[in-house]
């Protein structure tokens, strides 16, 4: 039976908001630029509207984008004003906005008695669905916390009977002990309990480097902080892969699609639609038996939703059926919707984003569309090719007319094959040349 309206929106980096305040941190560089694209992604979360639902985001969706959205087949209602007029710090997340400083608007804008589908649950869901009269539907918040951690990950390897190598540290001391032992057989990877695409992983492959982590550390619990770190040792992998799927209140799995990756520094950079003999190899080696597998369990504990579990293939050939489990929606779960959307068995998609310098404070979304056509690479469902630019206010929310200021465009790319998608891709860098977009790693 199909359900009624619903409401899409959410928070990317929810980690930040699942994380217990009282924990020790690795060494890292916060980017406020980063942390305000990253604020608005929300807008890729269109891809899960019909036409009937309603997408809330963070700050109005550029009218050309959307109108361009419309044109290929995308329709859904969104917000026409900011949920926040100036953007604030990262803690002030979408939902904590909804539950303390509504806008007005919002309450004609959301329908009461439709169903609110966040991207990842959060505390103040619930909260926000008693204010304007919608449901939703999520376990507690205390499961959803435990099952997103890496130490989670690390116990269910165990729990399925795979080989786990994981050792979980809990003070600077054991993370030196433990740590320098480790090292003994090459590099080793840090990972923070909430750690996510890139942030909170570290690479450390000399005893130097350990030390000075530990010190690091060290000082944040002379404060009173707690130390909770998954410590692995540094896979020589030759390629990263992800599996969505979805369990429902009943413990019902099914499983949606697996994507290959392209990761840089452990953060996301690619989905691609796998070839069948890579889907062959999976079932072969009875991957998606652990996947349901792991289901079970997840549920057994209480969890029920969306899940992304990361994976990976190691030089030696093992294949790695869990290497974290991520109980939300996913990236790759986005690029999904869309392969849903071109529906042709032709095509190989590909969903990447490409990190920019602006240096012209008046360039306008329309033009970069403008460009994209002219240069017959702005994808046509007539064509069933080319590239759809997923988001366009990641691209403006740095804006700055007094110096250059950092964007990012996520684009999906249909193509036939990699010949395709690789000439694709030549063409998105020749726009961003002739528009003075400078591509920055």
């Amino acid at each position: 039976m199909e359900r009624g309206i619903r409401v899409h929106g959410g928070v990317f980096d929810v980690e930040q908001s699942w994380r217990e305040p009282d924990l020790s941190k690795l060494p890292g560089f916060a980017s406020p630029e980063n942390e305000r694209i990253v604020s608005v992604m929300d807008e890729l979360l269109f891809v899960f509207c019909r036409p009937e639902d309603r997408l809330l985001t963070r700050k109005a969706m550029d009218p050309a984008h959307r109108q361009y959205l419309n044109a290929i087949g995308f329709s859904f209602e969104v917000n026409a004003f900011d949920v926040e007029k100036v953007f604030q710090d990262r803690g002030r997340h979408l939902f904590r906005l909804l539950d303390e400083d509504p806008d007005p608007r919002l309450s004609a804008f959301l329908p009461a008695g439709a169903t609110f589908e966040p991207f990842a649950a959060v505390d103040e869901l619930a909260s926000v669905c008693r204010r304007f009269g919608l449901n939703a539907s999520a376990p507690p918040m205390d499961i959803v916390r435990r099952v997103n951690t890496k130490t989670y990950s690390a116990e269910m390897r165990e729990r399925l009977g795979l080989p786990n190598i994981a050792t979980v540290v809990r003070s600077s001391d054991q993370l030196l002990a433990v740590g320098r032992k480790a090292l003994e057989n090459g590099a080793i990877l840090l990972k923070d309990d909430f750690g996510v695409s890139g942030r909170g992983n570290l690479r450390v492959d000399s005893a130097d480097t350990l030390e000075r982590v530990a010190a690091y550390v060290a000082q944040q619990e002379s404060r009173g902080k707690r130390t909770r770190f998954v410590m692995e040792p540094y896979f020589d992998r030759i390629g990263d892969f992800s599996c969505q799927l979805h369990i429902d209140e009943h413990g019902e799995t099914r499983i949606l699609s697996v994507q290959r990756l392209a990761n840089a520094e452990f953060a996301y950079q690619q989905s691609v639609t796998p070839d069948p003999a890579f889907i062959e190899r999976l079932r072969g080696e009875r991957y998606f038996d652990a996947m349901h597998r792991l289901a079970a369990e997840l549920h057994r504990d209480g969890y029920y939703g969306h899940v992304c579990v990361d994976s990976m293939l190691l030089r030696g050939g093992e294949l790695v059926p869990i290497v974290e489990i991520n109980a939300r929606k996913s990236m790759s779960l986005i690029k999904h919707q869309v392969d849903a959307k071109v529906q042709d068995d032709r095509i190989q998609g590909s969903m990447r984003y490409y990190s920019l310098n602006l240096s012209d404070p008046n360039l306008a979304f329309e033009d970069v569309l403008a460009e994209l056509e002219k240069r017959q690479v702005l994808y046509d469902p007539r064509r069933n090719d080319g590239a759809i630019p997923l988001t366009a206010n990641t691209l403006a929310i740095n804006r700055n007319p007094e110096q250059p200021y950092r964007g990012r465009l996520y684009v999906y790319i249909a193509a036939s094959g990699p010949d395709q998608r690789e000439r694709c891709d030549e063409r998105i860098r020749e726009v961003f040349e002739s528009l003075s977009m400078r591509l920055v790693n």
